[in-house]
């Protein structure tokens, strides 16, 4: 066979190697570009699909609602018991008011202001003339400010004085810190 005479494969219309490798990276080059242009499109949707109304403050997500009793919307993404607790801050807000939280937020970051109170873990602004009132999302991913707020609920419904309540949530979640 000459070099001017072509190969039984290519003459028999079977695909040459390199025919192969070509259309492969073709194929492979067009599944990647359709990828990255549905992956464009989802996050754009994403984006359009964010129906919070709240914004960013430091690290917190704030939300104004009309009232205390409209929940953020915020909490579509978290379980029954967050929702649960933040549906009872208005109820509780006397003792919460009064309450430290131990989780480090009452000493503020870079990036956020102390917190005052229990009460400012779940109200970024207590209720205004109108009603309305800006929530914070602190709360949501605290074990500490969930878990006092469930004691604060508990104590309330055993009767307990608002002394009573900031000393068991004092002797159960203060940090012991050593003697200096």
């Amino acid at each position: 066979m000459t070099s001017n005479q072509p190969s039984s494969a290519a003459s028999s219309g079977e695909p040459t190697n390199k025919t192969s490798a070509s259309r492969a990276k073709t194929i492979m080059y067009a599944f990647l570009l359709a990828f990255a242009f549905i992956t464009f499109l989802a996050a754009c949707g994403m984006a359009d699909n964010d129906d919070s109304g709240g914004h960013l403050h430091g690290s917190e997500t704030w939300e104004e609602t009309a009232s205390v009793t409209t929940m953020p919307s915020f909490l579509k993404n978290h379980t029954q018991l967050t929702n649960d607790l933040y549906s009872e801050v208005h109820s509780h807000m006397h003792l919460l008011s009064g309450m430290p939280c131990y989780c480090g937020c009452m000493e503020g970051t870079e990036v956020d202001e102390p917190h005052d109170s229990l009460l400012r873990c779940y109200w970024a602004e207590h209720p205004a003339d109108d009603g309305s009132v800006t929530w914070t999302d602190h709360s949501t991913g605290c074990g500490i400010c969930k878990k006092e707020m469930e004691e604060v609920i508990a104590l309330s419904k055993q009767g307990k004085t608002q002394e009573e309540i900031l000393a068991y949530i004092n002797e159960n979640y203060k940090p012991n810190l050593p003697a200096s």
